[in-house]
């Protein structure tokens, strides 16, 4: 009975020895911590979400990151970059708010050159401070290229040799490929004399341009999405259309709400003559434009619209539909700035006659003699008035 009540007592012994030896070396659980901080975004992170954004033609959306930014507190320079080009595509794309965008934008820019260039002094060897400084100097130019275009070039030049330079001391910062390829557009669209300007700032020519471009799609940390809506641009200017409607049709499957990426896959299309899949895209353009004007906000986008797309149903011999297109082309440029709103007259005139209106057609064949000639225009006007006398 004894030695039973000794064996219970030793084993009652053995598991206490257990039962401490395990709380012993477990870990005491954590006090009631606060939760981990969430690590803010990487600058360049928040730029190409602000990009998106914009060339989604979400400016409010683009504006909170970096009213974001702003707050953080942290990166105040990139916080103006990233306001200076939200601004800038804003100027580009929405009409309504062109003038306080570009003023807007030019103030960011000018702060982060002024406020940059301070810093800089301190810390000559900041590769993400340079990148700031030279692509915001580029960005500046191409904002006030057509107010101040003298002030531009200086600009330009600024921010090619900051570029340049900074690649050549740090190749692992390939968004600089996007302020050189930008210099494509240096001299593009200036104002009288200086349209004549050679473009000295991107010394290749259209072939350096699209290296640098192609270089900030394939290696950006931000610049991916800004690169490719102006390679598109370079290779339609370049007429290598087949290039420009690929990256068109990419641009417009990321940025539906961007009508512009539409009309540019449209515009493409028809110069390659594919005038059945132009008269769809630019059919399909013109019905969500018709819900929603901000998706193409633009006049001159909106003539360029309706001609192409009367153009190619034209082709198509679908005049019925190629008339009302032609007509609304038309009465977005009802001065007749544009040459292509006289061959769109004279297109007109042509459908006229198609629907036995002979006298409607006569009327604008002679209206066009009356005005300046482009090409054959006024050839071809005096053959149908020779015809149908």
């Amino acid at each position: 009975m004894h030695r039973r009540r000794l064996s219970l007592l030793l084993c009652l012994l053995s598991a206490l020895w257990v039962v401490q030896s395990v709380y012993a070396t477990s870990p005491a659980p954590p006090a009631s911590s606060p939760p981990p901080e969430t690590e803010p975004a990487a600058p360049a992170t928040v730029i190409r979400q602000a990009m998106q954004y914009a060339l989604n033609l979400a400016f409010d959306q683009a504006f909170t990151q970096v009213t974001q930014l702003k707050e953080a507190e942290q990166a105040p320079l990139t916080a103006q970059f990233t306001e200076g080009l939200v601004a800038y595509f804003q100027h580009r794309l929405d009409p309504k708010h062109a003038a306080a965008a570009r003023k807007r934008g030019h103030a960011a820019l000018t702060a982060v050159l002024e406020d940059g260039q301070k810093q800089l002094s301190k810390d000559t060897d900041d590769p993400w401070l340079t990148l700031l400084l030279g692509t915001a100097a580029i960005f500046d130019g191409l904002l006030q290229k057509t107010a101040t275009p003298w002030q531009s070039q200086q600009l330009f030049t600024q921010g090619r040799a900051r570029l340049q330079d900074l690649l050549i001391a740090h190749d692992t910062v390939p968004d600089a490929h996007l302020g050189l390829g930008l210099l494509y557009f240096a001299t593009t669209d200036l104002p009288g004399p200086l349209r004549f300007l050679p473009s000295t700032f991107v010394q290749g020519g259209s072939s350096d341009a699209i290296h640098h471009l192609r270089q900030a799609i394939t290696r950006g940390t931000f610049s991916q999405d800004i690169a490719r809506t102006f390679l598109a641009l370079l290779y339609e200017k370049e007429q290598r259309h087949e290039d420009a409607l690929a990256l068109g049709e990419t641009l417009q499957q990321a940025f539906p709400m961007n009508g512009s990426f539409a009309l540019l896959t449209g515009r493409n299309q028809c110069a390659l003559r594919r005038y059945g899949a132009c008269a769809a895209t630019l059919g399909q353009l013109e019905a969500r434009l018709s819900a929603s004007q901000v998706i193409l906000a633009q006049r001159d986008d909106r003539f360029d619209l309706y001609f192409l797309w009367g153009t190619a149903l034209n082709e198509r011999q679908e005049y019925e539909p190629a008339f009302r297109a032609f007509r609304r082309a038309i009465n977005q440029d009802v001065r007749a700035r544009k040459d292509d709103t006289l061959w769109a007259k004279y297109h007109l005139a042509r459908l006229y006659e198609r629907r036995g209106q002979a006298k409607t057609a006569t009327q604008i064949y002679h209206t066009l003699l009356r005005g300046r000639n482009v090409d054959d225009l006024h050839e071809r006007a005096t053959r149908r008035l020779t015809h149908l006398r």
